[in-house]
């Protein structure tokens, strides 16, 4: 007996209902057979003949075949209305997945807030662009505007559009985006929200203000040209009338007295015109030596950049200097050896004003990039550095990058505070014919280097 019992309760719900049914069915045909109890209930109705009641048994076991049919098609109707229930349940549930998945994979960055600022939903994209603290959920110190005067603006227009929106990130990196907010009012329920849709244009802002950089230091460089170009007619001038000019004049007055001069004051203003003439040569090669260093076209590259080091080092002799130079024996494009020669020179200018340093480095050389040769120009120092963040007024690091972009070069600057400075120049070679040249031989004191620059 404490078996059965124990197997009825391991039974569910429809097994104990059925085993009740089968258990009544059972005990009532073992008592009918037992007390007769089909024949009694005849003999009773028979009584009742002209109420018909003998008819009733027939009539229930009708009624009892009728609602087993009846049955049957409800459990069948129920059972279509759980497979159309799961089967919706499905098609909600395969809805839901792909809003989700159309919702995260947006590239806009899509957020609902409430009127306090308060993020309720949103997608990875607006965690890219924006990176909200984990710890705080508020997106109102994210907004670079006044969160209540824009709640109050947005309720009355419905919807506000920025095309250029500073957000404030955490990590404090630059960011921009296109912004659209849309103002859904409260609802039974639900109370007012704020959707928005940012699209990230931080790339493009930054390009933006690289270029308004760039035009406002060429506006600068150029401006700085003319004035050189003037000062350049200014000293050529100068130089011409106080030099070149006065001793013209004593040669042009010698000559005439040579025509009325007796043969003894003849020799003697001979000596002095050929005197006058050795002085306006002199002042006519260090003239030339201004505009363009002879080096450039008597040594070449190497040798006109080692003969300005050594030069330059005469002037700062508590500075030592490292060389590295070798153009494989490549004959150089004139304009490229000019533009080098040019970036060296006024590096070393900028160390001598600026870098306080005790070692600086120069190496010139060509190297091979993607199968194309570049030549590759570092100038490094070990002095003060710079922020490179901050603007400078001068223009010397913005002439030497035009040089170097002029040939379609590249052009890198590498410095910080206290920890040197470094100016890479990368200027593609054309085609051109080697020659065996014997090599520039180093100087004691040349090595290896890289940059400096400011102006």
């Amino acid at each position: 007996m404490i078996a059965v019992i124990q197997k009825f309760g391991k039974l569910g719900r429809s097994g104990q209902d059925t085993l009740i049914v089968m258990t009544g069915v059972a005990l009532t045909f073992a008592l009918s057979s037992e007390f007769d109890l089909a024949e009694h209930v005849t003999a009773w109705l028979l009584t009742y003949e002209y109420a018909q009641l003998d008819e009733v048994p027939l009539t229930l076991f009708v009624f009892v075949l009728f609602s087993a049919w009846f049955s049957q098609r409800r459990i069948r109707e129920i059972h279509a209305e759980i497979e159309r229930r799961q089967l919706t349940e499905a098609q909600l549930l395969s809805s839901q997945q792909l809003y989700k998945t159309l919702f995260d994979g947006d590239l806009t960055g899509n957020v609902v807030l409430d009127t306090n600022g308060n993020i309720g939903m949103h997608n990875r994209a607006f965690d890219r662009i924006c990176r909200p603290q984990n710890s705080e959920r508020n997106a109102r110190k994210l907004f670079d505007f006044d969160w209540p005067e824009f709640v109050t603006q947005l309720q009355h227009h419905r919807e506000i559009n920025f095309n250029k929106l500073h957000i404030c990130r955490p990590d404090s990196l630059p960011c921009y985006v296109g912004a659209r907010f849309v103002y859904v009012p409260a609802e039974k329920n639900n109370s007012a929200q704020i959707h928005g849709y940012l699209v990230d244009m931080t790339e493009q802002c930054l390009v933006e203000l690289d270029l308004e950089r760039t035009l406002k230091e060429n506006r600068v460089l150029a401006r700085h040209a003319m004035q050189v170009q003037e000062q350049e007619r200014k000293y050529i001038a100068s130089e011409i009338h106080d030099e070149t000019g006065q001793y013209l004049t004593a040669i042009r007055m010698d000559a005439l007295a040579l025509q009325k001069s007796t043969p003894a004051q003849a020799n003697v203003i001979a000596v002095r015109i050929a005197s006058n003439t050795q002085h306006v040569q002199q002042s006519i090669r260090v003239l030339i030596k201004h505009l363009r260093p002879p080096a450039l076209d008597s040594l070449g590259l190497i040798g006109a950049v080692e003969r300005l080091v050594n030069d330059w080092q005469k002037l700062n002799p508590k500075v030592e200097c490292h060389l590295q130079l070798d153009t494989s024996d490549r004959v150089l494009h004139e304009d490229i050896n000019i533009v080098a020669f040019r970036v060296v020179q006024e590096a070393l200018t900028n160390i001598t004003r600026h870098a306080q340093a005790s070692e600086i480095w120069v190496d010139i050389h060509i190297v091979t990039r993607q199968g194309a040769s570049l030549l590759q120009i570092e100038i490094r120092d070990n002095g003060l550095g710079m922020d490179t963040t901050q603007s400078t007024e001068g223009v010397g690091l913005v002439g030497m990058r035009e040089r170097i972009e002029s040939q379609q070069g590249s052009f890198k600057l590498m410095s910080g505070l206290q920890a040197g400075t470094m100016i890479t120049g990368l200027i593609p070679l054309q085609e051109e014919q080697r020659k065996k040249l014997p090599r520039t031989s180093l100087s004691p004191s040349a090595s290896g280097v890289n940059d400096y620059a400011t102006s």
